[in-house]
This record gives C-alpha cells, structure tokens and sequence, in this order.
C-alpha cells in the first residue's frame, strides 16, 4: 500500500516540475517579443506611431547628414523610416529646421519634403550630437569654470520639456508681434522704449571671430547690443557689438561666449553694471524676490540660464517681472515673436545661473 502512495506522490511531483518549465518557457517567450522592437512608440498622452517592421535600404546621401539637436529641434538620420527625423520642441521647430538646412547649405541633400518627418514624438533611437561643443563634452574639474563663463545659444535635448507654467503665463499687453524677419523691433517695457534684436534676424549669417555665425552661437552679443541700443542708441547693433568682440579679443564663436566679457564691455561703453548675482540653477520663484528688488531701482539684468537638464545656456536681458512673478526679457532666440517673452511659459525651465544688473 506504501508503494502505490510513493508512486502516485512521484507522479504528482513529476507533473507539477514538468508544468513548472513550460510555463518559465512561455515567459520568456514573451519577454524576448516585448523587447523586439528598437524604438519606442508612443510617449504618454499621444496616440501610437506604427513604425515599420521591415528596414529599406538606407538612402546613402541622407545617410551622411551627422545628427543635430537645438533648443527648438532634434533631427537625425533613421534608417526605419529612411528619412530625416525632426522631433520638434518648440512651434518654430519646423522653421528652424528649414533655416538650419539653408545655413549648412543641405538643400540640394535634403531637397524633397518627403525626406523631412517632422513629429512631436520621441523617437530618434540614438542620441544626437549637440550643435555646440560644451553642450555634450564632458567636464573635468579644471574645464567646468570655464565652461559656465564660456555659452552661447546653447541646445536642449528632448529632456527639456517646454511645460506650462504653474503659474499662468501672462502675456503683456504692453508689446507689440514683430515680424520673425524683422532684424530690430522697439518694444515697451515699463516706460522704456526699449530695441529688440533677433540673433536670427536679418543678421543671422553674420560671422563671429572664432566661428560660427550670430545664429548658431550669438545670443551673447545680440543681447548686448540691445541693451547698448536701447540705453545709448542705435548705432549698437549685433554687428558692431561683434566687432567690438573681435577687436578686444573676447571669446567669440562656436563655444559662445563670456558673461565676464559681456559685462566689461557695456562698462567699457559708459554703462553702470552691479556685482555677480550667482544662482545654483534656481527656478523663477526662488530668484525673483531677489532681482524684484534691483528692478525697483531701475535696473534690468543681463542674464545666463539652463534650458534643459544637460546645460543648454542661454544669454537674454530681463526687462520686467509682473505681479504674478512672471519674469519677462528680451529674448534674442525665444523672443521673436513675443516682446518681451514670458519666460515663465517654459517652466520649470529656465533654471538662473547668473545675471548682473545694468542700467544707464
């Protein structure tokens, strides 16, 4: 009788081991599907993208085009789709791109929108490369000082969500649209009437001692150049502040620029400049009680912030900040459309790393 109980608990046994395999087998199975496909499809509150199973083979002359990535856009190669991918970040991304195109003379690449997917999607594979060196260069210790007094435009990676603000985005009814094409535009701010320079305006292609042009690496000197014309006149424009680089041996080019310089030169043409405000990367709310009270004074700011997690540095003169804390500057890049631009409406980008105030 004991026999035919251990012979029945042996069968038992034996069954429930084989049961145990086939379904670890199964798991597996469908583990190793789930992760068969290379990109992802969807990001969180959009409808899925299908992208095709079957790759084509690659088209080799777009092929060549190095990937690029803005504070507007990020476009590579993707060989699933054999087309030029621009994930777009900002509303002017497409017209950015088109301008990026003209600049690094790809038309005759890139010469059939069908080449062109332009999405609000992730869902370039790899990462791109950087349109400035400091961007995706990795820091020691002895570059990291120079690197925070050394930006100029500055890049975002798609990290860098433009999510609305807590607290409402105010637009100001004080200033005018400009035409995106429109080199200069006066604006008012408090009861300034004050210059507006777009470092992609009619000057774009101007080129910066060391490289590069106005538009790829000058948000530095064109914010300069509105403050010297609107405190002092005209005649400071983008290029002459340019010159005025060159001619004292400021750092000027692909690597951007210095606020160091940027400060010395408005003092050289007769303006009063404050100490160093030094931020640690603070959002708005926490600078703002501060810069509030220089702006009471009649001071504006000259000001370096990140536009993303990796650094994207950007340069813009802060003009005004309303009652609801909303910060608002003439923006060489994001400004174009919007005088002056609310940069709150980026929140909780940018994060304040200097500024130092001027004024006449």
């Amino acid at each position: 009788m004991k026999k035919i109980y251990l012979v029945i608990a042996g069968a038992f046994l034996f069954l429930l081991i084989v049961t145990s395999m086939l379904l670890s087998l199964k798991k597996k199975s469908v583990i190793n599907n789930q992760k068969s496909s290379p990109f992802p499809t969807s990001v969180p509150g959009q409808e899925k993208t299908v992208l095709p199973q079957i790759t084509p083979p690659p088209n080799s002359t777009l092929s060549t085009i190095e990937p690029v990535e803005t504070l507007d856009f990020k476009a590579a190669y993707v060989p699933a789709f054999n087309k030029i991918v621009v994930e777009k970040k900002t509303p002017q991304a497409e017209e950015l791109f088109n301008q990026w195109v003209d600049q690094n003379q790809l038309d005759e690449i890139i010469n059939n929108k069908n080449d062109v997917l332009f999405t609000d999607e992730k869902i370039i594979p790899t990462p791109s490369d950087s349109i400035h060196k400091l961007e995706n260069k990795v820091k020691n210790f002895f570059q990291l000082m120079d690197d925070l007094n050394s930006i100029g435009r500055g890049t975002d990676n798609n990290q860098s969500p433009a999510t609305n603000s807590p607290i409402p985005a105010k637009k100001n009814d004080r200033s005018p649209k400009p035409s995106p094409s429109t080199n200069a535009t006066t604006g008012q701010s408090g009861n300034q009437s004050l210059t507006y320079y777009a470092q992609c305006g009619d000057l774009g292609n101007l080129s910066l001692p060391d490289g590069c042009t106005l538009c790829n690496a000058g948000c530095g000197p064109t914010s300069v150049a509105m403050i010297a014309s609107s405190y002092l006149g005209p005649k400071y424009d983008p290029k002459v502040i340019v010159d005025l680089y060159g001619t004292n041996g400021y750092l000027l080019g692909c690597d951007g620029s210095r606020y160091t310089d940027a400060h010395e030169l408005l003092k050289s043409l007769g303006l009063k400049t404050t100490d160093y405000l030094v931020f640690d990367s603070e959002k708005a709310e926490t600078v703002v009680p501060e810069l509030r009270k220089y702006l009471d004074s009649g001071w504006t700011f000259f000001a370096l912030a990140s536009f993303c997690e990796s650094g994207c540095g950007h340069y813009f003169w802060i003009t005004d900040i309303d009652g609801q804390g909303n910060i608002f500057a003439y923006d060489p890049a994001y400004g174009r459309y919007e005088i002056p631009y609310n940069e709150n409406s980026r929140y909780p980008y940018p994060l304040y790393r200097l500024a130092f105030g001027v004024k006449k």
